[in-house]
């Protein structure tokens, strides 16, 4: 476990016997694909790293529909922010594909937020480029539906790289669109040659000409 912590940027500041510590007192757990790690209103009891797969944070809204507002990815911590402020947890995670996930002990976390200032800081810098990120998206809700698909794909392809392992479902719930609107929009970036779409992954071929429309309100593709 402290070898994995290791390698993470955030954990990196943290002491040999500080991470020693917080590794012992860490545990694996494996989701299956679909299983909910945690819900939203329950009690944060550990902050999670994803060790292998892929989690989801969800919301769930009231008219039904399911929006993703970060996806997970190898060596990522999520859901830290309770470890600040001792509130629940604000959305749900769920395992997108069979994953294991690491959980640390929310008290431990905050034991070493609280003694260590470089690992203090990296966490708030991390959280704050969360929570940037979840403003952002929040601000683009009425753009055009093409603009922010383009940014979604943008988004995860610096995590993914230019194949981006989401089904049009799963893309869908990132732009807050539908699932339909999702799979005409791609199409025709497909027809332009922008992207190559398959079943359960989407290939950025044209990078600078995705950028073009993420950038500006024209649907001319």
């Amino acid at each position: 476990m402290d070898h994995f912590l290791s390698r993470i940027e955030m954990f990196k500041r943290l002491t040999p016997a500080q991470r020693q510590h917080l590794a012992g007192l860490s545990r694996e757990k494996r989701y299956a694909k679909g299983e909910t790690i945690f819900r939203e209103g329950e009690p944060a009891e550990a902050v999670c790293v994803v060790k292998e797969g892929r989690v989801h944070l969800m919301k769930f809204l009231e008219s039904g529909q399911t929006s993703t507002t970060c996806v997970m990815t190898p060596g990522e911590p999520f859901c830290c922010l309770p470890a600040l402020d001792r509130k629940p947890y604000p959305v749900d995670a769920v395992a997108a594909v069979d994953s294991v996930v690491v959980r640390i002990p929310t008290s431990a976390f905050h034991e070493m937020l609280q003694q260590n200032p470089s690992f203090l800081e990296d966490s708030l810098c991390l959280f704050c480029d969360r929570l940037r990120a979840v403003e952002h998206r929040s601000c683009t809700m009425h753009e055009p539906v093409e603009r922010r698909l383009a940014q979604t794909l943008l988004e995860l392809s610096k995590k993914f790289g230019t194949t981006i392992p989401l089904t049009k479902h799963e893309l869908a719930e990132m732009a807050d669109t539908t699932v339909e609107t999702t799979i005409r929009v791609l199409s025709h970036l497909k027809k332009a040659g922008i992207v190559k779409s398959s079943r359960g992954s989407t290939t950025i071929a044209k990078p600078d000409r995705l950028k073009t429309l993420a950038q500006h309100r024209s649907t001319e593709y």
